[in-house]
């Protein structure tokens, strides 16, 4: 199962799909709020249990007791709680939000809140813009390392998705920037917390996540960014593999 990040969608996975498809069944899910999915009602507050309890009807709704996951950012986070729900074989969690001091957290909203209104200005010439190496390289900064790999028109459905996703403002208030470290105790499937070593956004809370979760083998991923997966795609599926073979061996 493909958990993409805040305010992304399930193309954020298109350099590792084919791969993954061919390997094993894929379910690729857009996170309420974003992409194809509907936002959560407004009664109800976003955070880490609602989204993971939404997750957790469509496994229902599927007929999978248990899946092997890669979740990106908040994605990855949510893969955890799965973990801690006992709904996942294993998880492989590339810079999932968790744990940061307060300075780290404030500087994790300004980013997210400037790229928010980058992209928005951006959104209306994103196709024409991003035939272009240097402002495409510039824009997906602070999401890739390797920006300049990136498709013009994948590079532009992301920028686009970006500005637009329509519950962005709710999950960044309650899904990413409360501070709400968990009791990962209950973890008991094999865990791969990764995280790009060009990231400029994660700080150290996916280091903090990996000691938090019983087990946890951290791993960083050399030039690659906070969403590391079109960045260094086989080194991704790798982790993947590892994660799964880890849990077949149990």
């Amino acid at each position: 199962m493909l958990l993409p990040g805040l305010a992304s969608h399930i193309g954020e996975f298109g350099t590792v799909l084919p791969e993954l498809a061919r390997r094993y069944e894929v379910l690729a899910l857009d996170l309420p709020g974003q992409g194809g999915s509907p936002a959560l009602p407004a009664s109800l507050r976003p955070d880490i249990g609602a989204l993971t309890d939404a997750v957790e009807r469509e496994l229902d709704r599927q007929g999978v007791a248990v899946a092997h996951v890669l979740g990106v950012s908040l994605g990855g986070r949510i893969a955890l709680e799965l973990a801690r729900r006992h709904r996942t074989a294993s998880v492989v969690a590339i810079a999932p939000t968790g744990p940061v001091t307060p300075p780290e957290r404030a500087y994790q909203a300004t980013m997210f809140v400037g790229a928010r209104l980058a992209t928005a200005a951006l959104a209306p010439v994103a196709g024409p813009l991003m035939r272009l190496v240097v402002p495409r390289t510039a824009l997906l900064g602070f999401l890739r390392f390797r920006g300049w790999r990136t498709p013009a028109d994948e590079a532009a459905a992301l920028v686009r998705e970006f500005a637009t996703a329509a519950d962005f403002w709710r999950l960044l208030r309650y899904a990413v920037l409360p501070e709400a470290t968990l009791d990962y105790r209950m973890v008991d499937c094999p865990v791969v917390i990764a995280q790009g070593t060009q990231d400029v956004i994660a700080a150290s809370q996916s280091a903090w996540l990996a000691a938090l979760v019983p087990g946890a083998r951290f791993r960083l991923l050399p030039f690659a960014g906070h969403s590391s997966i079109a960045d260094v795609p086989q080194r991704v599926i790798a982790l993947v593999a590892e994660a799964v073979d880890a849990a077949a061996s149990r």
